[in-house]
C-alpha cells in the first residue's frame, strides 16, 4: 500500500512540473468559441464584409464632436441584414443613448464618436467595439461582457466612451454607420473628404 501512495504522489509532482514547464502561456484553448468566431468570420467575408481596427476609450468625460451629424434611429439590435452573419449573437449593449461625431472628416485622419450606452445588467461592462465595412455602410458593435468575480459589479447602468477609427481605407465619399444595441440602433452620415 505504500508503493501505491508513493507512486501516486510521484506522479502527480513529475506530471505538475512538465505540465508547468511546457504549458502554453495565455489563454487555455476554447475549441467551441474558436469554431464560433471562424465561422462568423467566413459568414463576414462572404456577405462583402470587412473588420476595421476601432481604439476604444472608456470611460471618458467630455463627450463633444465638431460639427456634429445629425442622428436617427435604426433598427433593433443588428439589423435584419447584417444578425445572419453571426454563428453566434453577440452580446449587445442594453441601448445607446447619445451620441456625437462629427458629420465630417478629413481622409486619412482619425474619426472619434463618443456616445453614452446603458449595461443591461451591474455585473457587466463594455468590452470589445468592432466595426464592420462594406461598401459605404459601417456597422459599430460594442459588446457586453461579464465582471469577472462574483462581487464586482458596475456603479452605474450608463457610462460615456469613445471609439476612434482611421479612415485610411475608406475611400472619399458619404458613409452611412450604425451603432447598434439590443434597443434601436443610432445611425448617421459622414462624409470623408
Amino acid at each position: 500500500m505504500k508503493w501505491i501512495i508513493a507512486a501516486i504522489i510521484a506522479f502527480v509532482i513529475i506530471y505538475t512540473a512538465v505540465n508547468l514547464y511546457y504549458r502554453k502561456p495565455g489563454p487555455a484553448y476554447r475549441p467551441y468559441q474558436d469554431a464560433q468566431d471562424r465561422a462568423t468570420v467566413a459568414r463576414l467575408l462572404a456577405a462583402g464584409w470587412q473588420k476595421l481596427t476601432v481604439t476604444t476609450r472608456r470611460p471618458i468625460e467630455k463627450m463633444s464632436a465638431n460639427g456634429p451629424a445629425p442622428l436617427h434611429r435604426s433598427a433593433l439590435g443588428l439589423g435584419a441584414d447584417f444578425e445572419p452573419n453571426f454563428a453566434e449573437r453577440p452580446k449587445l449593449l442594453a441601448t445607446i443613448d447619445q451620441v456625437s461625431a462629427p458629420a465630417e472628416v478629413i481622409h486619412e485622419q482619425d474619426y472619434t464618436i463618443f456616445f453614452t450606452a446603458s449595461l443591461t445588467d451591474l455585473k457587466a461592462q463594455v468590452g470589445d467595439t468592432a466595426l464592420y465595412h462594406k461598401g459605404h455602410e459601417l456597422v459599430l458593435v460594442p459588446t457586453a461582457e461579464t465582471l469577472p468575480g462574483k462581487e464586482l459589479r458596475s456603479r452605474w447602468p450608463d457610462s460615456n466612451y469613445a471609439v476612434t477609427f482611421s479612415t485610411t481605407t475608406l475611400p472619399p465619399g458619404r458613409y452611412e454607420i450604425r451603432l447598434v444595441a439590443k434597443g434601436p440602433a443610432l445611425a448617421w452620415s459622414f462624409i470623408v473628404k
